[in-house]
């Protein structure tokens, strides 16, 4: 028996290490139940080599019972972990028909363990020997088979119809590869099986071949199985990127708006404060002198109000993309107005814009931010303009300021705006055109067109 048991050591080795390789995967949070199973399967398999090598080995007929009796109930107890497996790896759970499944293979186990010989044979009066090409022999009994036999038979082909329509549903899911590796490995687990279930009738007589079916399902099913656990782990991994970048993103949004509140509301109500206090006694002195200091606390005012509305509105998540385009540019404008000594004129034509999609709009209402930042912060203007003209065809955005201007072909390395402006609107399919001279202003224009997104579309 050097040879035969040589070979079921090695699968019983594979197998017992598979298992506990599962089973350790199953103490994560990656499928566990699967794993589970699927570990707890292979120790069950593990045994019953150990009892297969056992029973050839025997050398009367109580040992021959005992460890046939073992084998079998083994055989039974995989048979439940693999419906439950089969049951978590394609998804299908009908958990009425996989308790009867597992009822029949109990009752079987039951069966097998009252029985003096066991479910398979009702009387077994001695062994003989199986002699094999290389020179071993195995034991062999010779007996009559138990009618019972039938209830293994009923277990066996009720729980391959149930794997092999789990396959298919599978299979109809999208699922094609991994149903076809599963429909692999239990289609050669069964030819092995069924080629033990005539050995046990008596048709042939040779060495059980189920043990290198259960093989053949570990190994596949084990390559299976871990595709699929790295693949969860790199998307898993995935995710966390994703959820730190948002984090990321959420923080930075949260200090743009904190900077831009501080920027505007902050130091415009400072202004409106400082005015209110001095405006008394100013208007004791001089009322000329007051009252346009009133104007200009009204004009500070509603430049506050404009720009909290605006903090407001991006505060909210579909703020930006319930108002119209047009709408947003005057609060953007006024609100620039309203905390800067400049003159804004502000110009919407067309009411194309509130068909825009979500993403176009706000990468419009994006662009005339940062340009009007850009205005306050480096071209020291007096005069901007700002018209959106949308109709049908497309819509035209223009900025245009009165200030110092500067060489556009000679921008610093370390000014990102008009960079970030140009990928923005390469985002949209849009066409981004800067001109400036020192001395002679900025004009910005930004256009995009329905009849070219269409087609770059495919539509």
């Amino acid at each position: 028996m050097t040879i035969i048991s040589s070979l079921l050591g090695i699968v019983a080795g594979i197998s017992l290490y598979v298992g506990l390789l599962h089973l350790l995967i199953a103490c994560g949070q990656l499928k566990p139940a699967l794993h589970f199973c699927f570990g707890l399967s292979c120790f069950v398999i593990f045994g019953y080599i150990l009892a297969l090598i056992a029973e050839y080995q025997a050398m009367n007929v109580d040992d021959y019972i005992n460890a046939k009796k073992l084998v079998t109930s083994l055989g039974y107890a995989y048979g439940i972990t693999t419906v439950w497996f089969v049951s978590l790896y394609t998804n299908l759970k009908p958990i009425r028909l996989i308790l009867v499944l597992n009822s029949l293979y109990i009752i079987s186990l039951l069966i097998n363990l009252i029985s003096p010989t066991g479910i398979l044979y009702s009387h077994i009066s001695s062994l003989s020997s199986i002699s094999l090409p290389w020179g071993e022999s195995i034991s062999y009994p010779e007996g009559t088979l138990s009618s019972l036999f039938s209830f293994q038979i009923l277990a066996l082909t009720s729980s391959t119809v149930f794997v092999f329509f789990a396959c298919h549903r599978q299979y109809r899911r999208g699922e094609k590869q991994a149903a076809l590796t599963l429909g692999l490995s239990v289609a050669i687990l069964i030819a092995t099986v069924q080629h033990d279930r005539l050995m046990d009738l008596g048709t042939i007589k040779s060495i059980y071949l189920a043990e290198f079916g259960f093989l053949s399902f570990v190994v596949i099913m084990s390559l299976r199985l871990s595709k699929d656990l790295m693949q969860a782990v790199k998307l898993r991994e995935q995710l966390i990127e994703s959820e730190r970048l948002r984090k990321i993103a959420v923080e930075l949004e949260r200090n743009r708006l904190a900077r831009d509140l501080h920027d505007s509301v902050s130091q415009t109500l400072f202004t409106v404060a400082t005015i209110a206090e001095a405006l008394p006694r100013v208007w004791k002195r001089n009322p000329e002198t007051a009252q346009e200091g009133l104007e200009e606390l009204a004009q500070l005012t509603q430049g506050a109000l404009a720009e909290m509305r605006n903090l407001l509105v991006e505060l909210r998540p579909n703020g930006l993309v319930e108002i119209p385009l047009g709408e947003l540019l005057q609060q953007l404008t006024k609100g620039i107005q309203g905390r800067a000594s400049l003159q804004v004129i502000t110009t919407v034509e067309g009411e194309g814009d509130r068909s825009l999609s979500n993403e176009v709009k706000l990468v419009f209402y994006r662009i005339t931010q940062e340009a009007l930042n850009n205005i306050i912060k480096y071209a020291k203007a007096s005069l901007v303009s700002v018209s959106l003209h949308s109709d049908s065809q497309g819509i035209v955005l223009r900025i245009s300021d009165n200030g110092c201007g500067f060489d556009s072909d000679k921008i610093p390395s370390g000014h990102l705006g008009i960079a970030i402006m140009k990928e923005r609107a390469e985002s949209i399919g849009a066409i981004f055109h800067l001109s400036s001279y020192p001395g002679k202003g900025t004009e910005i224009v930004l256009s995009w067109s329905t009849a070219i997104n269409k087609i770059g579309s495919g539509e």
